[in-house]
């Protein structure tokens, strides 16, 4: 988990279980005892859903990021 956190991990593997239920936790605001009760089939339907809400959110930052540069070039 720490080369996550340091960002060394290279994305090759799936990450660590204990990073999921992290991030689940975290995201979803479920406790531990939460987490264990819901079946893994919804913790596996939530983990993608803020996979791609976190997805559409980085594009569209980088979206007005290019539109911010292209307009300060244009000066």
């Amino acid at each position: 988990m720490e080369s996550i956190l340091n960002e060394t991990w290279g994305g090759s593997e799936p990450a660590p279980p204990q990073w999921v239920d992290y991030l689940l936790m975290k995201r979803m605001r479920w406790s531990w005892a939460q987490l264990q009760e819901t079946p893994v089939y919804v913790q596996r339907f939530c983990l993608d859903f803020l996979g791609l809400s976190a997805e559409a959110e980085q594009a569209r930052h980088d979206k007005a990021k290019r539109e911010a540069e292209a307009k300060s070039k244009r000066r």
